[in-house]
């Protein structure tokens, strides 16, 4: 039993990113909007170019041994995401702002110190989980729900290929990994472990021997969560049993991700690098599809926002 709690510790993390974005992000003004027209269909397009780029980015940077400006991106881009996150919270209390804006950069600031100054597994998986959330908030308020699954499929296709064919997706988390960044929850199989084991041997288990930890990028929660925040702000607020019809959606995007999940690590316990989105993806567009059809009892273009 006790070799499967990294696997449910996972999938609490997938869990707790999804919902908790789905409660943060009515609370988002929307200037916080990544896209001006939610659907519009080039908006997806947009992103996966982004993503292309900042990739290609940092894996010259860290071909070239330039780790510290890798560092340096992705302090100043978390530093800002988890202010955007704090910050709708505190206003909640404080309605003037300031004292809000001072308590956000506070916690920013103090996260991103602890980042630096440790970086152990239990740090990344703190800051990862407020940037997983927060991410996945913004870019589930800013895309309609034919743009995401249209984002979903592509990078699907993108995963698919960046880990069985040219392989540059393990290369880059191999290389991201040792710098201590959140871009991977990291999941221990023993209380001992430490952040210095994949800095010293990577984060593929040695040829017959057993894997000292798990882990899952944050990709995995935040691409299928996108789906989920989007179905509970854009699909109608229909009164229903307990929860309203569109949080009966998003609820039934989070089951279908976590079947898919499932699926996924029959593959990962046979110890080589797996594509996870192909798997959650997938499981998420089905859920969401199966429980509109079960909760709006239609099938038609309105299930795709239109």
């Amino acid at each position: 039993m006790r070799k499967y709690l990294p696997m449910v510790a996972m999938a609490a993390f997938y869990i707790f990113v999804q919902a908790a974005a789905v409660l943060l992000a009515p609370l988002f003004l929307p200037e916080y909007a990544a896209f001006p027209d939610p659907n519009n269909v080039v908006n997806p397009l947009i992103y996966v170019f982004l993503v292309l780029v900042v990739t290609g980015i940092i894996l010259i940077l860290i071909k070239f041994g330039r780790e510290r400006i890798v560092q340096a991106i992705f302090f100043v881009s978390v530093f800002i995401t988890i202010m955007y996150v704090f910050l709708p919270l505190f206003l909640l209390v404080d309605h003037e702002g300031y004292i809000a804006l001072i308590a956000s950069l506070a916690l920013a600031g103090g996260m991103i110190y602890a980042l630096a100054k440790s970086g152990e597994w239990y740090i990344i998986n703190a800051v990862g989980l407020v940037l997983a959330i927060g991410v996945t908030a913004i870019l589930g308020m800013s895309l309609g729900i034919l743009p995401v699954i249209i984002l979903l499929v592509i990078m699907a296709v993108y995963d698919a290929i960046s880990v069985y064919k040219t392989k540059h997706m393990v290369a880059l988390a191999e290389g991201v990994a040792p710098l201590r960044l959140p871009v991977l929850f990291v999941i221990p199989k023993d209380r001992g472990f430490k952040m210095d084991s994949v800095s010293e041997r990577g984060l593929s288990p040695p040829e017959g021997g057993e894997r000292e930890a798990f882990f899952m990028g944050l990709g995995d929660t935040v691409i299928p969560g996108i789906l989920v925040v989007s179905a509970s702000m854009f699909l109608p607020e229909t009164p229903s049993l307990l929860f309203t019809a569109n949080i009966w959606v998003a609820i039934g995007t989070i089951v279908g991700g976590l079947l898919g999940y499932l699926l996924l690590m029959r593959f990962v316990l046979r110890g080589r690098p797996q594509a996870g989105l192909p798997f959650l993806n997938t499981g998420a567009i089905l859920g969401y599809l199966a429980t509109y059809i079960l909760v709006f009892q239609s099938l038609g273009l309105q299930m795709l926002g239109l």
